[in-house]
């Protein structure tokens, strides 16, 4: 009996781990991978159907509802309530239609609408796992109830009861572990290529984006375009409202750069107050006018620097554009874009400038 035990406990953890693996390269629980995870789970209570564990030489005992249970904790009803239904379609395939089969399928169902309604409760994840396999185990209660009689069911259920808690105890000391390596993971991830006040890309991420970019652009016979930004004063804005006040309008301006940059733009703070934007498949014209839009929008809008307090910046742009203004290795891009940007810091501030304007002074 401990052998069948271990066995799936061994199960369950293997499963646990896989899991982690595939949730490892997402952070983002969109509706497909709640699909993948009802399916995963499914599988799991399949596996520990086959691997029961025997009482005696007439009785057995499984885990499958903790296949239903512990994806209700993590990733809330979808893929309990379809891991539910995979459970229960295994369990008339595997063993027949009769009507034990329909009681323990019924009471599957009923597991799994359980723990869908559960995973609203406001607890920690330990204790709502065992609510979920105690209320879990009041309704095996009652099918094993209705397809054994009180007797056989008293002489099973302590057994199952005290395992069910055990195994839940295990599920949940394993996925929280791979629950934080894997957003232990994800941190140091988004650190090595995110800006950590303005979440853009960052100087490395930069690098890597713009070496592709300009491979794609010489591959596909297009055109990149780059803008180098940089706030106006912004000294003054740290001198006169410290660098809290810095910092909000160094966040603000990345929103504001993003939202009106195209979607698959690419926006980094490549340092301090230093701003690009990769502009993929964009002749010179275009990038000039997109320059220009983001430079009014920048000086029409409120930036906030506390609760009650806002101020207005300006920005200078740097402009240059492979191949329209650059060498046909597209090595010059950032050098003119630069020299672009420090024309335009030098007559004036608050205005774009290209390479073109560089040479015509």
């Amino acid at each position: 009996m401990l052998e069948h035990l271990f066995v799936n406990v061994c199960i369950i953890i293997s499963f646990l781990y896989f899991t982690g693996m595939i949730l490892k390269k997402t952070e983002s629980l969109h509706f497909r991978l709640l699909l993948l995870m009802g399916l995963f789970f499914g599988i799991l209570g399949l596996a520990l159907m086959y691997f029961t564990i025997p009482l005696n030489n007439n009785t057995i005992v499984d885990l499958r509802h903790l296949a239903a249970v512990t994806p209700a904790v993590y990733f809330g009803w979808v893929p309990a309530l379809i891991s539910a239904i995979i459970i229960t379609i295994g369990r008339i395939v595997m063993y027949g239609v009769s009507t034990s089969s329909v009681v323990a399928g019924i009471g599957m169902i009923g597991i799994g609408l359980i723990c869908s309604l559960f995973t609203r409760i406001p607890l920690k994840n330990l204790h709502k796992l065992q609510v979920m396999n105690i209320a879990s185990l009041l309704i095996i209660f009652i099918a094993l109830f209705i397809n054994l009689g009180l007797p056989l069911t008293f002489q099973i259920f302590p057994f199952h009861f005290i395992t069910s808690l055990l195994a839940g105890f295990i599920a949940y000391a394993i996925a929280e572990q791979i629950k934080r390596a894997n957003e232990q993971f994800h941190r140091l991830e988004r650190s090595a290529t995110k800006d950590f006040l303005t979440n853009l890309n960052n100087v490395r991420q930069f690098d890597i984006s713009y070496n592709d970019a300009l491979r794609q652009a010489k591959e596909k016979n297009e055109k990149l375009s780059f803008l180098l930004i940089d706030i106006d004063h912004f000294k003054t804005v740290n001198d006169t409202f410290g660098h809290h006040a810095g910092d909000e309008v160094l966040k603000e301006l990345g929103k504001v750069l993003t939202f009106h940059s195209r979607s698959f733009d690419i926006v980094s703070r490549n340092g301090g107050e230093e701003f690009s934007v990769l502009l993929l498949d964009c002749p010179h014209e275009h990038a000039m006018t997109i320059a220009e839009r983001i430079r009014k929008e920048v000086e029409q809008h409120t930036f906030p620097i506390n609760g009650e307090q806002s101020i207005s910046i300006t920005i200078s742009i740097g402009v240059s554009t492979f191949p329209d203004t650059v060498s046909s290795t597209g090595e010059e891009i950032f050098e003119q874009a630069d020299k672009a940007l420090y024309l335009a810091k030098r007559t004036g501030r608050n205005k774009v400038c290209d390479f073109q304007m560089v040479q015509a002074v």
